[in-house]
């Protein structure tokens, strides 16, 4: 899991230096403006959704993780918490679908992390990591972009 800056997103760039130039250029010129969708960068190997949703509270049955993608988390507008913890020995509340490439597990708040997300900070959640998003007052929406790496786009 890494949780920082978008003014210090390229010190990433050795995770995978060529899909890293893409997708910072594509994350810089993002705004709050920036139209909801899928906009896809590299096909379904790298790509991004701009979302605007409204919070929810925490709900614990919905920690989620991915085995063929990397998630990387971006806030344009509003505020979110997202709660990180690791998965092993907790329930699964939701086999894995490997069409969506999600499973569910119940979050057992012992050992997590709450990270509170402010426009221009990102949280990286890498498979089997995981991350429970869209925290925080239902009263309230944020927009986000969501980018999604397939793993092998990571691997020496």
């Amino acid at each position: 899991m890494i949780f920082d800056t978008l003014n210090n997103f390229a010190n990433y760039a050795r995770l995978a230096p060529g899909t890293w130039a893409k997708l910072a250029a594509f994350l810089h010129g993002c705004t709050a403006e920036t139209p909801a969708g899928r906009y896809e960068i590299d096909g379904d190997r790298l790509y991004a959704m701009v979302q605007t949703y409204n919070l929810h509270p925490v709900r614990p049955e919905k920690l989620e993780i991915h085995r063929n993608y990397v998630d990387i988390q971006l806030l344009l507008a509003g505020r979110e918490t997202i709660v990180y913890r690791p998965v092993d020995g907790l329930p699964v509340t939701a086999e894995y679908d490997a069409v969506r490439d999600i499973a569910f597990y119940h979050l057992d708040e012992t050992g997590s992390v709450a990270l509170p997300l402010e426009p221009g900070n990102f949280a990286l959640f890498f498979p089997e990591e995981g991350h429970l998003p869209g925290n925080g007052d239902p009263a309230d929406s944020v927009i986000k972009v969501v980018v999604k790496i397939d793993r092998t786009l990571l691997e020496g």
